[in-house]
């Protein structure tokens, strides 16, 4: 897949003049706050997929209200045109040549891959990060996986309702007891979807890994939950009901799970360096990419925010390196074109929220 052109209407501070990209690599270049990671999260939400900066669509909206988007996509001759638009009071829309059309269709149409500042908490941040990177690449190995994801979301929701009524809750125990099963039966099938994902995903990584050094080969995820079976699962919720009640909320499942990172059978946070984590959450959003590419019959666009940042012309330079053949890559950076010319093919400087391309010739 290639994108050729983004227009939006009241997204952050870019302007409303369509942006068009080149295919293979293209860095874009300005000053901080100007619009660079604007573009990006632009992209990404024209992609069918949430902001990488996490924030909600109030906050992409210019005026907090409303914002469109429309991106025009080719695969050799074959185009398409996909719009997003959200509204307050409405939610997200997606649209394929004007006519409504699905989130599935949204994503499938238009794969990507992301990485920003923000994915160092791959490594050293919360659970819930790493949760939702495994329910992505769950989605991206396996579509249906999105229904029982979404089926999870319904049964955990009401069953955290029930509970967040306390003792009331112990005089709707049926109910209870229905909605536990559910978030049994559905949660370990999003249990079962993310082993799978994470699987494919493991055995690119470690290659990766491996090509980058030993210090990268010795990285180690394992996906970390409490019980190995559906049955313990469902005897834990019985158990831990009455501490639940009390907490408002359900303590075991998929919930609650994690994706633990060590080296060396040390956990990775406490003993690697800043650049080695840009640089492993590097090798892992590249295996995130090509694990998309092999579950795919579209070849995903790249999208790296600040790929520069802190990092030495050697680092720089490792990292380019390892670049996937997308026909798209998007490189944001602050500094100046001229220092990564030998390895971009397009330049769009951006000032104020408009971007425009940059003849190459002049950093040669």
């Amino acid at each position: 897949m290639r994108l050729t052109e983004l227009s939006a209407r009241g997204f952050r501070n870019l302007a409303p003049d369509p942006v068009f990209f080149g295919s293979g690599i293209t860095l874009i270049s300005g000053e901080n706050a100007q619009g660079k990671s604007n573009l990006l999260e632009a992209v990404a939400t024209v992609c069918g997929q949430r902001s990488f900066r996490r924030a909600r669509p109030e906050e992409m909206a210019a005026d907090g209200e409303s914002f469109a988007l429309a991106a025009g996509l080719t695969w050799g001759a074959r185009q398409e045109r996909l719009g997003v638009s959200w509204a307050r009071g409405v939610g997200r829309r997606f649209t394929l040549w004007g006519k409504p059309a699905s989130f599935r269709e949204a994503s499938a149409l238009a794969p990507a891959v992301f990485f920003a500042p923000e994915h160092r908490d791959l490594i050293v941040g919360s659970p819930a990060l790493r949760r939702r990177f495994l329910d992505r690449l769950a989605l991206h190995c396996r579509p249906a996986a999105g229904e029982d994801l979404a089926r999870y979301e319904r049964a955990l929701a009401s069953r955290n309702a029930l509970l967040a009524r306390g003792e009331g809750a112990k005089a709707a125990g049926e109910e209870l007891e229905a909605w536990t099963e559910e978030v049994v039966c559905s949660g370990w099938e999003v249990r079962r979807h993310r082993q799978e994902a994470l699987s494919r995903w493991k055995e690119i990584f470690q290659e990766l890994a491996d090509q980058a050094g030993p210090e990268y080969g010795s990285v180690c995820a394992v996906y970390q939950m409490e019980e190995s079976t559906p049955e313990e699962l469902r005897q834990s919720l019985k158990r831990l009901a009455p501490i639940e009640r009390r907490r408002g909320h359900t303590l075991r499942g998929p919930n609650r799970d994690d994706l633990v990172w060590s080296r060396n059978g040390r956990p990775l946070a406490g003993q690697a360096s800043a650049g080695e984590i840009h640089r492993i959450v590097g090798l892992v959003k590249f295996a995130e990419w090509h694990t998309v590419a092999a579950m795919k019959e579209e070849i995903p666009l790249l999208a790296i925010d600040e790929f520069d940042a802190g990092l030495s012309p050697g680092w720089v330079e490792a990292l380019i390196s390892t670049l996937p053949a997308a026909e798209t890559v998007l490189l944001t950076s602050a500094a100046e074109p001229g220092r990564h010319a030998p390895w971009v093919g397009h330049i769009l400087e951006i000032r104020s929220g408009r971007a425009v391309a940059r003849p190459r010739a002049v950093n040669l």
